[in-house]
């Protein structure tokens, strides 16, 4: 049985699916189809009904590929209070964990668009205003020009 310290979750072990070599007196460990654990592993923080922890937050966050800045704009909160959340100084608010949950859902699902657009929101810096709004009317139907 391997504990596998490295997800940053201090609950995950594994029967097989890994070995482990030595070279100079250093162990290396492999796993096999690292991708196909981690989403297990995620499946299984999402589908818990108690609140999720800081570390299950941070794991489900790094396997979205967000940085705590894109999380956090999503969020409408600053990277450090993410950071907070993530090392246990501050509660995890219960709209945060089921915004986790919900975006970490959708972007699981191939046909879902709600995942695109979160991913797409969290990953640029949003204009607060727009500057120019162009429109038409045509055949007494207004549209955008």
């Amino acid at each position: 049985m391997y504990h596998y310290t490295e997800s940053g979750l201090s609950y995950v072990y594994l029967t097989n699916g890994f070995n482990i070599e030595v070279i100079d007196g250093e162990e290396f460990v492999g796993i096999d189809n690292l991708h196909e654990l981690h989403r297990l592993i995620s499946k299984n923080i999402i589908d818990q009904i108690r609140p999720i922890s800081n570390d299950e937050f941070k794991f489900i966050r790094v396997e979205l590929n967000m940085s705590q800045k894109g999380l956090g704009n999503l969020l409408g909160v600053d990277s450090q209070t993410v950071a907070r959340w993530e090392k246990g100084q501050t509660a995890i608010p219960r709209t945060a964990d089921v915004t986790l949950r919900a975006l970490y859902i959708e972007s699981n699902d191939e046909d879902s668009q709600v995942g695109l657009l979160l991913t797409m929101l969290s990953d640029v810096e949003i204009e607060s205003k727009m500057t120019e709004l162009h429109l038409e009317e045509q055949n007494k139907e207004w549209r955008v020009a």
